[in-house]
């Protein structure tokens, strides 16, 4: 970068004023534009370069302006496809191989430091060194080899052969993305040609001498992997010239200048200023050095006409003195008593009123100004509005940055798909970077849409989300919620299916017990059989000489048993009573008409349950089981009958019993003539 000449610039055909500090004649500045810090300035952009090193690792204010600057814009890389195994495919490649956000932290310095950032790709790969007598390949590492600087070539012992002499070199590379690295290049080393007719660039790199120091040397762990394109500029003493797709570039804006094909740093507009700082800062020191810290003299005065210089021993008064000071420091409360009196004065110590703090302060609010960064930012206190233009501007200087690191990230995917023939994803963006100061625009935005004044999509957009991805992700969460939500119906349905089998087989089992517990009882003689005739004094139970055949029926008394009566007492109950068999209206023996077969049910229930009823509980529970467990219908009909005999007639106490319900039959068939009531 050429110093631009003044309006008053000499007549000897130099680009800028004549301002060398050793020539006093005539005018120290003979532009009155130009100031003290002008013949400073840097004559080259790679001069320019270095002078920003130094402020950037110099200057706490301007470090670490940039420091935050650089981080601040940096969010997290989100990766879009509906295949979730390609998501997580180039989320393990950016994250945890390149891991790019420091890589994007590190091109961001580059880009606010030198305003320009030089960044490609290193493809691993394996070098080879072929022995000229068998032409057996063999990795580097297996040779015991050397690198002789004098012709530039490898040198060595062949592991197959055990030849020794020089060797070809062949870099075979290989495809593991483990090997992958991002190159940021020194832009001191770079350099550009820019074509103002075409736009067009041309990136060549000549090799640092430290380098190549380090490679004359013959420094091995450098040697192994350094491609043989830098070492064969080394030998041709030319630089490298890259390829314009091979390199990415990434500046800063700058005017349509003679050096316009470079980013200017920031740094560029305070220059002056931190020369003007540094000034400031040196004259500090010197102030704090020499008036900080004061320096006392203590002198004899004199007493009345006595004049001490003329008659006393200032020899002996000044051991004296001395004394007092050494006892008064051993002891501050000791009291000296001298017969001179004594004075004193002070040089210095008034430092602080000479100190320069508040141009200082100004200066640095001038350079953080000037880097175009608002003092809030870095000193914290950031609390400007929305719609301040300060936060604006810093926002949109913030937005173009992430589009280029945005683009450099793009380019690094298309490399990485070219060589290694992986599957592209369907975007690349960062998570939305939004000021502190949004929060509030964004509550309104919220409760527009919620009043139904402002689109879902207006809504997520203006938010920083994708309407299409979200819809899409809304649609394969419902149909995931609705598979979840039909494995659990289907799951709990089949649970309670399950549930009640066993239930019912547990019923099933328990009967059996209950049953068997009833014969066994039954036949210790400790429980009456319910289907005996004597088991309840000679009762019957309806419906003919089968158990259960009951005293007081008119159509059994006369003997008359009705014709298909069932043996079975389950199948008889079942089957409606003994006259259900196809003979209801027949008439009985005596020419007496038969019962109807419900009423017969009814009255053989209401029997069981009258004689049940005046059991033990535990006798009559037992005995009820083992009737349901013979005729689940029957004993069911038993057992609401005894409930409403207990219950009692409405309007009756609880539990009392039907008073018109009928006696238990006697022991013993019962006479004719006392159930007709005719004569024998």
């Amino acid at each position: 970068m050429a110093v631009v000449s003044g309006l008053n610039a000499p007549s000897d055909g130099n680009l800028g004023p004549h301002l060398t500090l050793g020539d006093f004649r005539g005018t120290r500045y003979p532009n009155p534009f130009f100031d003290l810090s002008q013949q400073y300035m840097p004559p080259t952009i790679k001069e320019l370069f270095r002078w920003c090193t130094f402020y950037f690792y110099n200057s706490p204010l301007i470090g670490s302006a940039i420091k935050k600057v650089s981080r601040y814009p940096i969010t997290d890389l989100i990766i879009e496809d509906e295949h979730e195994s390609v998501r997580d495919l180039w989320s393990r490649i950016f994250n945890d191989i390149l891991k790019i956000k420091d890589r994007h932290m590190e091109v961001n310095l580059d880009v606010h430091t030198y305003g320009n950032a030089f960044v490609s790709l290193h493809k691993p790969f394996t070098r080879f060194l072929i022995c000229r007598s068998c032409r057996h390949p063999s990795p580097i590492k297996q040779w015991d080899w050397r690198y002789r600087a004098a012709v530039y070539s490898f040198a060595g012992t062949c592991p197959a052969c055990h030849a020794s002499g020089d060797a070809e070199v062949k870099d075979v590379p290989y495809r593991n993305l483990r090997g992958v690295r991002l190159i940021r290049w020194n832009p001191e080393n770079i350099h550009l040609k820019f074509n103002e007719y075409t736009g067009r660039y041309v990136y060549m790199y000549s090799v640092p001498s430290k380098l190549r120091n380090a490679i004359i040397r013959g420094d091995k762990d450098i040697l192994e992997d350094i491609p043989m394109v830098v070492l064969d500029a080394i030998k041709s003493r030319r630089m490298i010239r890259f390829d314009q797709d091979n390199i990415k570039h990434l500046k800063a804006t700058t005017l349509a200048e003679q050096d316009q094909g470079w980013g200017k740093p920031s740094i560029l507009h305070v220059l002056k200023d931190m020369f003007y700082f540094y000034t400031l800062r040196r004259a500090q020191e010197a102030i704090a050095l020499e008036h900080i810290l004061p320096f006392d003299l203590i002198y004899p005065m004199p007493n009345g006409q006595q004049d001490p210089y003329m008659h006393s021993d200032l020899g002996s008064w000044r051991q004296q003195i001395e004394q007092q000071i050494q006892r008064h420091r051993r002891d501050p409360n000791f009291k000296a008593v001298i017969p001179i009196p004594v004075g004193f004065g002070r040089l210095g110590g008034d430092g602080k009123a000479l100190l320069l703090n508040p141009e200082m302060n100004y200066l640095t609010q001038t350079v953080v100004g000037g880097m175009g960064i608002p003092q809030e930012f870095l000193f914290g206190g950031l609390n400007f509005t929305g719609s301040s233009i300060s936060l604006r501007t810093l926002e949109n200087d913030f937005i173009q940055n992430r589009s280029q690191l945005l683009d450099l990230t793009l380019w690094i995917k298309s490399k990485l798909r070219a060589w290694m023939n992986l599957p592209d994803c369907e975007s690349l963006r960062f998570s939305d970077f939004r000021m502190a100061d949004d929060v509030q625009r964004n509550q309104q935005v919220i409760g527009l849409n919620a009043q139904k004044k402002l689109s879902d999509q207006t809504m997520l957009t203006e938010l920083g989300f994708d309407y299409d991805q979200e819809v899409k992700k809304l649609i394969q969460e419902i149909h995931v919620a609705n598979y979840l939500a039909d494995l659990t119906a289907k799951g709990a349905a089949k649970t309670q299916g399950e549930a009640q089998i066993i239930g019912t087989n547990y019923s099933s089992k328990i009967q059996e017990i209950a049953a068997k517990a009833q014969q066994g009882l039954q036949a210790k003689g400790l429980v009456p059989n319910p289907m005996d005739p004597n088991a309840m004094g000679g009762a019957q139970p309806p419906g003919g000489a089968g158990p259960g055949a009951g005293a007081g029926d008119p159509a059994l008394e006369q003997g008359a048993a009705p014709s298909g009566a069932a043996t079975n007492p389950a199948a008889e109950w079942q089957g409606g009573g003994a006259a259900a068999g196809g003979q209801a209206g027949a008439a009985g023996a005596g020419g007496q008409p038969a019962m109807d077969p419900q009423g017969q049910i009814q009255q053989m229930v209401n029997k069981w349950a009258g004689q049940l009823a005046k059991m033990p509980p535990q006798q009559a529970q037992l005995t009820l089981t083992a009737l349901k467990a013979r005729s689940p219908d029957l004993g069911s009909q038993v057992e609401q009958a005894m409930k409403q005999m207990q219950a009692g007639p409405a309007g009756a106490p609880a539990g009392q019993v039907d008073p018109n319900m009928d006696p238990l039959p006697q022991k013993g068939a019962p006479q004719r003539m006392e159930i007709t009531g005719a004569p024998a």
